[in-house]
């Protein structure tokens, strides 16, 4: 039995995708690419990429096997996980898991931003001196909601990133977000989903530190539409090589429909871990948060049920609700914007970013721009394998490898 899905029109460009109904036994899914094709006129005059490049599928084509070779650019999901309900209960249940992908040992850092909050950065390997003449490549992460450095998937990247057995070496800086992870909270102001100015300060802040050394940014659901609305802003002026969004959201208000639709992950999973992880940050940060200017109401925050509870009482007290608060956030409208080699990978069984919001036509226009789309995969899944391991782990290294070649060989 086969379904459609049928992206909405403008600026998301209409197009049927096929859905095959998953069944127990391995089943391959290949990776669906939208990108600028050469063989159309862009609507960015002289752009240029790197080198000969003139768009980021030249590099996909060149550098990435495991997105454009027949062969390879599939995706096997877990016999076990044949769902995207089950992808994303299997990520979020197993998130402190530690196996031989995953058992590294970060070095903080504490940063103070410009504004007087506080940000804590995990490195792996452990940072360099400041001023360290090293052109090793720095991948900046950013993880979701209520997400941490500590996450499975993110230990899997840094690990992945930072002992390639082919390819460059990288090092992984994790930013975590105000109050998460244990990181104080030393004024009123919680991160949210719009204002990119923590990793803005953060980027400069490496940028000056380590002044030889490409920077890329990855980011996971939150913080890869964080990431999006950041170089979107930055347009030409971005420092980072690169951008890699996991599971982009892209329309905050579609997320928010979505996960407040009654369903046994939203009410079971999403909700009950999403707003556990808030009070546990509200107790640690108590006399910060009651002693700030904004107002918090703390009996109502220790009681939340729901990201939109949350939010109406945090976030959006400067809107009109919650859900103007979603619209302003989103980040489909940046992706026109974006003037970085950015590769976004997305699932159309995605029960939180869902596929109908992805702005195909964005992609489409925008030859800095890619998209791999597989139909299944949940939200920051993507486990093939009978013993689950991450599949975007290879396509992760091998864009950010193929952009820094072409980089290389221009300033060659």
């Amino acid at each position: 039995m086969t379904t459609s899905l049928l992206v909405s029109a403008g600026a998301r460009l209409a197009e049927p995708l096929a859905i095959t109904s998953l069944r127990v036994q391995a089943t391959s899914f290949p990776v669906q690419l939208v990108t600028w094709q050469p063989s159309h006129a862009s609507p960015i005059k002289g752009h240029q990429i790197y080198g000969q490049a003139r768009s980021i599928r030249s590099i996909l084509d060149s550098h990435c096997p495991s997105l454009t070779d027949p062969l390879l650019a599939h995706m096997t999901p877990t016999p076990f996980l044949n769902s995207g309900n089950l992808q994303s209960q299997y990520c979020i249940l197993n998130a402190l898991k530690r196996d031989r992908h995953s058992n590294i040992v970060y070095d903080r850092e504490l940063c103070a931003m410009s504004n007087g909050g506080t940000i804590s950065l995990d490195w792996y390997p452990a940072r360099r001196p400041l001023g360290y003449l090293d052109s090793t490549p720095i991948v900046v992460v950013m993880s979701g909601i209520a997400g941490s450095s500590y996450e499975y998937h993110i230990r899997c990247l840094a690990m992945s990133l930072a002992n390639q057995s082919m390819g460059r070496e990288c090092r992984v800086v994790v930013m975590n977000h105000r109050g998460t992870s244990k990181t104080p909270l030393t004024t009123g102001k919680l991160y949210d989903a719009r204002d990119t100015s923590d990793f803005r300060d953060i980027v400069q802040g490496l940028k000056n530190s380590y002044p030889q050394a490409p920077l890329v940014g990855v980011g996971f659901s939150m913080g890869a539409n964080l990431l999006t609305r950041y170089l979107g802003e930055q347009g030409s002026k971005s420092p980072l090589a690169a951008g890699i969004a996991i599971c982009c959201p892209f329309d905050m208000h579609a997320l928010a429909v979505a996960v407040h639709r009654k369903s046994l992950f939203n009410d079971q999973v999403f909700h009950p871990t999403l707003t556990s992880a808030f009070k546990r940050m509200a107790k640690r940060n108590y006399d910060v948060l009651k002693a700030s200017s904004i107002g918090y109401d703390m009996d109502a925050i220790m009681n939340v049920k729901c990201l939109s509870e949350f939010d109406s009482l945090t976030h959006a007290k400067m809107y009109k609700d919650c859900w103007d608060y979603y619209r302003d956030s989103s980040s489909a409208a940046h992706v026109g914007y974006i003037r970085t080699p950015y590769l976004a990978i997305n699932t159309v069984d995605d029960p939180t970013s869902v596929a109908s919001s992805i702005p195909l036509g964005h992609f489409r226009e925008n030859p800095y721009t890619a998209l791999a789309l597989l139909e299944h995969g949940g939200h920051l899944g993507l486990f093939t394998g009978i013993n689950p391991e991450i599949w975007y782990l290879s396509p992760v290294a091998e864009f950010i490898n193929g952009v820094l070649a072409s980089r290389q060989a221009l300033i060659l």
